[in-house]
């Protein structure tokens, strides 16, 4: 007999323990699985948001762009650099849609230099444009992006902002190139373009450089202080500035000397432009709210077939101090014939070096001996240097000796000369000898110390040295060329006045420094009986030196008629080939009252 199950019994029929059991822990594994994935993604969204909280702390470029280089990361950095405030409204975008096309395309090519190549882009340096209009530089580097498999999905950016990096390094190479004082380009960056300018001109553009150099400027440092001279440099850098404007490159390429790069039709106005300049000089200064004026000399090289930057800068130097020679304040354009002027200083320049290396054997001193107004009796004699040359003969002063103080020697030449002197004295029973000394000597604390210390030595009173200083010496206001003539005054030896009424001298710098003699040059004693003016002045020398109770020499005494005016109108001492020429050292000694 079969029996049946009511439907609620069948419902209620327990499952045996081991299959609820299995059910339970399937259910709690579940249960798990489901807590730890809902862990498992709220700890994912927390370290989104702190990943995302870190890379926009971060101050440089950090992004991620895919295989067509759009972004797909980025931080708050870049967004706010490129007018966003979202770094996620960047995504998506490309290049193109954020910067202009110009620098959108360069950023480009090197993203998929980077995800084409596989090779990454370190530490190279570019700029952003923000919407503002301003630059910022980055200092970039770029890796390519690979998925777990190796490929290249993307690539990965880092960008350090350099702006301020780069504005200092600008403004230390401007500073390394250009003058502090001015502004303008120094004489650095005035060798670089010079040498442009050169290799421009050798494939026919017409050049040309001009050089400017101010006349006596140090007499402005030495009188007005260097704030004036500084100020005068600066006052004359804009004159100039304006002047050449676009036309040419101004440069200060040396304490006072400028120097102007003419390229192309204006190389063919350099001396229009010379004119112009010349015109400004005649415009006076402002220093302390006073006039001031000064003169420059200028020298132009236009370029020459066959030159180069070198040559150009010796032949503008070259017709520099040609325009110096011929007066100063004016310009000079180069011509082929100086440059042997020049070759011709430098052989003098090395001969007397030579010769004063050897002991000065090839020199000689020469006396001319200076009269009373009898014409007869012997007060002193001017030693006077000559050059017996082993090639070219004897050679007059004026052919080394202004060499010698353009090249550096005249201090050697005349520590010769003041030995040669002092020796004939120490043998001579002659008042007094006078020896020239150059406005170089008289700087230099080791000329007086020398002097003062050869004279003990020998035994020679200082009173029978007497100086022959010129008036540019009085007008050199340096502390040292003061000190030097104040410790020769006090040690007893006399001062000279050379070639009086050509220079500048006041009675002021004749009192100053306590001038013993005034020495009228020949150029006025040649004129007497002849020009009016010039006895005119002779006579007001003589008047002056009686005035301040100084002695006058006459140079260039040459005729009898001279000497008669000389001594009617009271001139105290004669000397000139009219009363004898000057003489070697034995024909010297031979005369009489000489030797001791």
């Amino acid at each position: 007999m079969v029996v049946k199950r009511s439907p609620v019994q069948h419902i209620a029929r327990p499952e045996p323990p081991e299959a609820l059991a299995a059910l339970v822990a399937a259910n709690e594994r579940l249960q798990r699985f489901a807590a730890e994935l809902a862990g498992e993604q709220a700890r994912a969204q927390i370290e989104r948001s702190w990943l995302r909280t870190m890379i926009d702390q971060v101050p440089d470029y950090l992004y991620i762009k895919d295989k067509d280089a759009r972004f797909v990361i980025a931080n708050r950095a870049v967004a706010a650099d490129l007018g966003h405030g979202d770094p996620n409204t960047l995504i998506g975008k490309s290049d193109l849609d954020l910067h202009p096309p110009q620098l959108a395309r360069r950023y480009y090519e090197d993203d998929m230099s980077v995800i084409r190549s596989g090779k990454g882009l370190i530490d190279y340096e570019e700029y952003v444009v923000r919407p503002d209009g301003s630059q910022l530089w980055l200092s970039t580097s770029k890796l390519p992006l690979r998925n777990p498999e190796g490929a290249i999905v993307g690539l990965v950016c880092s960008a350090r902002d350099i702006t301020e990096r780069r504005r200092t390094e600008a403004h230390i190479h401007f500073l390394a190139y250009h003058d502090s004082l001015t502004g303008l380009p120094n004489r650095a960056q005035f060798e670089r373009d010079l040498a442009a300018l050169a290799t421009r001109a050798a494939k026919g553009v017409p050049a040309a450089l001009v050089l400017i150099d101010l006349d006596r400027f140090k007499h402005i440092n030495d009188t007005l202080g260097h704030v004036a001279g500084d100020d005068l440099l600066r006052q004359l850098a804009n004159r100039l500035f304006q002047l050449v404007g676009p036309a040419g490159t101004l440069a200060r390429v040396g304490g006072d000397e400028f120097a102007i790069l003419l390229s192309g039709p204006a190389a063919g106005a350099a001396e229009s432009l010379c004119r112009a300049i010349q015109l400004q000089f005649g415009r006076p200064f402002r220093l302390f709210d006073d006039p001031a004026f000064i003169t420059a000399s200028i020298g132009i090289a236009p370029w020459r077939p066959g030159s180069d930057a070198l040559a150009m800068l010796r032949e503008a130097d070259i017709a520099l101090y040609e325009a110096k020679a011929r007066g100063r304040g004016r310009w000079q354009v180069f011509a082929p014939p100086m440059a042997e002027t020049v070759e011709e200083k430098r052989r003098i320049e090395q001969d007397l070096r030579r010769a004063l290396t050897e002991g000065g054997a090839e020199l000689a001193l020469e006396y001319q001996p200076i009269f009373g107004v009898d014409g007869h009796h012997i007060v002193g004699a001017e030693a006077l240097v000559r050059w017996d040359h082993p090639e070219r003969g004897r050679l007059a002063p004026d052919t080394f000796i202004g060499v010698a103080e353009e090249r550096g020697l005249i201090e050697k030449l005349g520590e010769w000369v003041f030995e040669e002197a002092c020796r004939m004295l120490a043998r001579t029973a002659i008042p007094w000898v006078a020896v020239n000394v150059s406005p170089v000597e008289l700087k230099s604390r080791r000329f007086v110390d020398r002097v003062i210390e050869t004279l003990r030595a020998r035994g020679i009173d200082p009173k029978r040295l007497q100086l022959e200083i010129t008036e540019g010496v009085l007008l050199d206001t340096s502390e040292a060329t003061e000190a030097g003539l104040t410790r020769l005054r006090a040690a007893g030896i006399r001062l000279a006045l050379d070639d009086f009424g050509t220079g500048y001298s006041s009675l002021n710098y004749l009192r100053r420094y306590n001038v013993d003699k005034l020495k009228i040059d020949q150029s006025f004693v040649s004129q007497l009986g002849e020009s009016v003016d010039a006895e005119v002045i002779v006579r007001t020398i003589i008047d002056l030196a009686r005035s301040l109770k100084m002695k006058v020499t006459a140079e260039g005494v040459a005729t009898e008629r001279q000497r008669a005016y000389l001594v009617a109108h009271g001139c105290h001492e004669l000397q000139g080939f009219l009363l004898s020429e000057p003489l070697p050292l034995g024909a010297f000694l031979a005369l009489p009252g000489v030797a001791a």
